[in-house]
């Protein structure tokens, strides 16, 4: 039986092919994946639908806003949705930080025909896609002045029963900043303070709770 030499260039060209091949074969499996992905879909809203395209058209009518509806999406809140007080480091702001509201209402790519119908609601947000994990969806309505006025007023009508204490603080921190509190030291601490009482019933915040009031303190 004759020997195989295996040479240092014959090495070479194996990791090379192998490394060709790998990088190709991801390529195919991203460039599939793509193609089958919503992301392509179009969106088109009407005035009282929503189409979109993924195969063969679909159309999902939007409901007239009415008591049952207001309702259901108060109850689909309760379950999808979240109210933040996100604290943010910010080199302008006079004690480094700031703090921004904003609502967020989360959805698979597939149903996103009822993010459509709750913006259409609100007649405010946007929709976009998280990073992580990139086939969910969320609805966001962001910002000092559109929380007041769009958000509050909703939930204070429609109740909520399972994130009602937290959109109760959500908004009386909202409320501060409208009323511009937040600029002053005092109105500042207790917002900070607001936001971490939120934090007891939600998401963790990348800073502890001491170090950003003894930043607005030192200021």
């Amino acid at each position: 039986m004759a020997a195989v030499t295996i040479t240092v260039v014959d090495i070479y060209l194996l990791k090379y092919f192998l490394l060709w091949f790998a990088t190709r074969y991801r390529a195919v499996v991203k460039f599939s994946h793509m193609r089958e992905h919503p992301k392509k879909h179009r969106y088109q809203i009407g005035k009282n639908s929503v189409i979109w395209d993924d195969q063969q058209e679909r159309l999902v009518r939007i409901p007239k806003p009415t008591e049952e509806l207001k309702w259901f999406v108060s109850g689909f809140v309760d379950g999808e949705g979240s109210f933040c007080l996100n604290i943010k480091k910010h080199a302008r702001s006079k004690n480094g930080f700031r703090v921004d509201p904003a609502f967020y209402v989360y959805q698979h790519e597939k149903n996103r025909w009822i993010l459509e119908v709750i913006k259409e609601m609100f007649e405010h947000g946007s929709i976009h896609r998280k990073t992580s994990p990139y086939s969910v969806l969320t609805y966001q309505i962001a910002g000092i002045k559109p929380c007041y006025e769009k958000v509050i007023p909703f939930f204070e009508e429609y109740c909520l029963a399972t994130k009602q204490e937290v959109f109760e603080l959500f908004s009386k921190g909202v409320t501060l900043m409208y009323n511009k509190e937040h600029l002053k030291r005092e109105g500042m601490i207790k917002l900070v303070n607001i936001a971490y009482s939120m934090n007891l019933l939600g998401k963790g915040k990348k800073w502890e709770k001491e170090e950003i009031l003894a930043r607005i303190l030192r200021d």
